[in-house]
């Protein structure tokens, strides 16, 4: 069915004559001078730096005017708040005195064209972009930046920026300062926890060694997890392993950013979060700082179906990081042939990825007390059996279930000991938790204990009879280490880096760790024949180990060579 249209209202046209057509004249907008744009950062541009940067806009009035005395003072103020004389500093191009604040802005066009116009010197454009965002800029963050100023000129892409990072209706929350010629040390991690992982053991000891004997700056990030900043009160006692809780100050009425210029920045951490893995790619290949990593493993890589989903996922961009470092100190030689072995994938895509050496991982073991001994026995409730030790979280790579496995067979068979098992839930750690509860309610001596202390964990050791090592993949294998320090001989691994302690330090027995079977025997003969285990620490006593202060005077060394 077709539809009609409505017939139209008759119209009374003498009431409602159209009033006649006026052609205006098409006008011509007004030539933009690019140049004049890139020399003056007056006006609107102006204004945004001033408000990006921390400093007060100066009203319509009072640039229109002559200037009096009162405004130059005023304008040498803003300039000093907003860091603008100390980026030109850093960039080479430092003001004068008495320039005023607008003057100190062209300058900042100036040198920044200058940069684009010599070719574009990338590390001028990373300091520029960081210290005005008051955060660190991305790869894809930097290249727009510096496409927009080759193509529009200095002054549009420094307009481009928009405002600060941490601005507000309230105004900025942060301070901005540039580091130059500084060793930055990136603690994030290990500063905002007390729970002592294998790595986060590693970042203390080493950097406390560091940050007592050089000038270093430590930081964390932002919650953004987007710019580096210095660390609160409570974090500095963390990481001094001082008492947190007598801190009065959490944090600093402001945050102060920290920017980079040139000097060093270490990551002792394993950064595989996305947000500072691509800013540290971003440092590394712009940046005029030289990065240095400490390199714990490529397990992700190597052995992913061992690795939880979101390290799996991560953990390529984190070597995209890594592939613009300077330096990589691996903690073992099969730590080292695995980024070694990485490297040569690189030269596929046009990088050659960092220079690779192995610095044997040490280890202190400090020794307590008759009264520690005796109250960490009564606190584990350990009876004269014999104490079968495990050090490690519960996860899937570290191979507790079949320690667990090993452990049922040998109290079936009527073997005494007590098995405890000292370490944190982990990814996937569900079915030890399972398994290890069940055994419990059958009734078995099993002991399992989360987050111990330093001193719990020292004592353990002491008390122990043997220890148990048998993860599948490790870049190390420090409770190893540790077990051996305090003269408790370790059923370990037969592969990869703890074949290579093994090869180091008497007092280990290897095993397939695939097998339980091969475990089983293993204990069984440390339990029942006397003679395996005093052999077993006849080789222990002969060991010569390498203390926290030589791993931590060699990276050190080598990380500033």
């Amino acid at each position: 069915m077709r539809h009609r249209r409505p017939p139209r209202r008759p119209v009374d046209r003498r009431r409602h004559a159209r009033a006649p057509h006026r052609r205006c004249p098409a006008r011509t907008p007004p030539r933009r001078d690019r140049g004049a744009g890139r020399q003056h950062l007056g006006g609107v541009l102006g204004r945004r730096l001033e408000g990006r940067l921390g400093a007060r806009r100066i009203g319509p009035s009072r640039m229109g005017r002559r200037r009096t005395e009162a405004d130059r003072n005023t304008e040498v103020k803003l300039s000093e708040s907003s860091n603008l004389r100390a980026l030109l500093e850093a960039l080479g191009t430092p003001a004068p005195a008495e320039a005023s604040a607008g003057e100190v802005q062209d300058a900042l066009a100036a040198s920044l064209q200058a940069a684009i116009d010599a070719g574009g010197r990338w590390d001028d454009l990373w300091l520029v972009w960081s210290t005005l965002r008051g955060e660190l800029p991305t790869e894809e963050e930097l290249v727009v930046f510096q496409r927009n100023a080759t193509l529009n000129g200095a002054g549009e892409a420094l307009r481009g920026l928009g405002e600060r990072a941490d601005s507000s209706i309230f105004g900025l929350s942060a301070e901005v300062e540039i580091l130059t010629d500084a060793i930055v040390i990136d603690v994030h991690n290990t500063s905002s926890t007390r729970v002592m992982s294998g790595i986060q053991r590693v970042v203390r000891e080493t950097v406390g060694l560091w940050a007592q004997e050089h000038e270093v700056v430590l930081v964390a990030w932002t919650e953004s997890r987007k710019g580096l900043r210095r660390l609160t009160p409570r974090e500095e006692a963390r990481m001094r392993g001082d008492d947190e809780e007598a801190i009065v100050s959490l944090a600093p009425a402001r945050e102060r950013i920290v920017i980079p210029n040139g000097g060093r920045v270490f990551v002792p951490e394993l950064s595989a979060d996305s947000e500072r893995a691509e800013r540290f790619l971003a440092l590394g290949e712009f940046a005029s700082s030289k990065l240095a990593f400490i390199g714990y493993d490529c397990v992700p890589l190597t052995s992913g179906e061992t690795a939880a989903g979101a390290m799996a996922a991560h953990f390529p961009l984190y070597l995209d990081a890594v592939a613009y470092a300077d330096r990589v100190a691996a903690i073992s030689q099969s730590t080292a042939d695995e980024f070694d072995a990485w490297k040569k994938m690189l030269p596929s895509s046009g990088r050659t990825g960092p220079d690779v050496r192995t610095v044997f991982l040490g280890g202190d073991s400090a020794a307590p007390s008759e009264v520690d001994l005796a109250a960490v026995k009564a606190e584990l409730e350990l009876s004269d059996l014999p104490v079968v030790l495990v050090v490690g979280s519960h996860e899937p790579r570290k191979n507790h279930l079949s320690v667990l496995q090993a452990a049922r067979a040998l109290w079936t068979r009527g073997e005494q000991f007590q098995l405890v098992m000292i370490g944190a839930g982990s990814w996937n750690s569900a079915p030890f938790d399972q398994l290890s509860q069940h055994l419990q309610d059958e009734g078995w001596p099993l002991t399992v204990l989360s987050n111990a202390s330093d001193h719990i964990l020292g004592a353990s050791y002491r008390l122990a009879t043997v220890s148990i090592f048998t993860s599948f993949h490790e870049g190390f294998g420090l409770p190893i280490v540790e077990s051996l320090r305090a003269g408790t001989p370790v059923i370990a691994s037969d592969l990869g880096s703890m074949a290579e302690i093994a090869a180091h330090y008497g007092g280990v027995i290897g095993v397939d760790p695939h097998s339980d079977e091969a475990l089983e025997a293993a204990l069984h003969s440390v339990l029942t024949d006397p003679s395996v285990l005093e052999g077993k620490k006849r080789d222990l006593a002969g060991n010569d180990y390498r203390s926290w202060k030589s791993y931590a005077d060699e990276v050190w060394e080598y990380f500033t060579a």
